[in-house]
């Protein structure tokens, strides 16, 4: 059951594509169409070409107050003049714009509430499902994936072992120090620059290499796995 809806004030960005996707089109879709009187096939059309755009211009913004924003265009709370039975992607980003230029202190702040257990395993679930779905497709993990191996982690169903590990921190440092070089350039500022990676990416605890590290344990774990994902 999807437990994001238009109410939710988690940040678009923090949405799974898919549900994030699922919820523009079954729940804001609707909502805007009878709030904006969009009677005319037209208008419908140019909403839905028009509303992938909001996942680029609200990406730090709730549901919720997506819906808010949407309400006081048509109350002519922003500074545009609401056209009833209009609506395209140009007039989205002239809302978005004009929401945004408004005094802080003159929008009553919507409430803000913790995740609660449920939504947390729910959210991780679909980011395990979305890796898996990575992996299956291109054989490997390009996106990032360390909160997918902290969850599964934590479940258990990862290896441990001190001497695997240690094999996958040599690969993850082998692989950073890759990365920088693959940015040098023959600029002297560039030399200093891939200098001073390297002796960070060699530092206990280096953030690039942790990183690394948690993508290829999960990329062994998923193809130990391959016959059930």
């Amino acid at each position: 059951m999807n437990l994001v809806k238009l109410n939710s004030t988690m940040p678009l960005r923090a949405i799974p594509e898919e549900t994030l996707n699922k919820v523009i089109l079954m729940d804001l879709l609707p909502f805007l169409t009878g709030l904006l009187s969009l009677t005319d096939e037209v208008s419908a059309n140019r909403l839905e070409i028009a509303l992938p755009a909001i996942k680029e211009r609200c990406i730090g913004m709730g549901f919720a107050e997506i819906k808010k924003m949407f309400e006081m265009y048509v109350d002519s709370k922003l500074n545009l003049k609401p056209i009833p039975n209009y609506f395209d992607r140009i007039l989205l980003g002239k809302i978005v714009d004009s929401y945004k230029s408004l005094n802080i202190k003159k929008i009553k702040p919507i409430e803000s509430k913790q995740m609660t257990p449920e939504e947390i395993e729910f959210q991780m679930i679909e980011a395990v499902d979305r890796v898996k779905k990575e992996y299956k497709q291109l054989g490997r993990i390009d996106s990032l994936c360390h909160h997918v191996y902290d969850y599964l982690f934590k479940q258990g169903v990862l290896p441990k072992e001190k001497e695997y590990k240690d094999k996958i921190f040599a690969r993850a440092k082998s692989i950073a120090r890759g990365n920088a070089a693959s940015k040098a350039t023959q600029s002297l500022e560039e030399h200093r620059g891939l200098k001073k990676a390297l002796e960070d990416i060699e530092l206990k605890g280096n953030t690039s290499v942790i990183i690394i590290a948690k993508r290829l344990v999960l990329e062994d774990y998923l193809k130990s796995k391959q016959d059930e994902i």
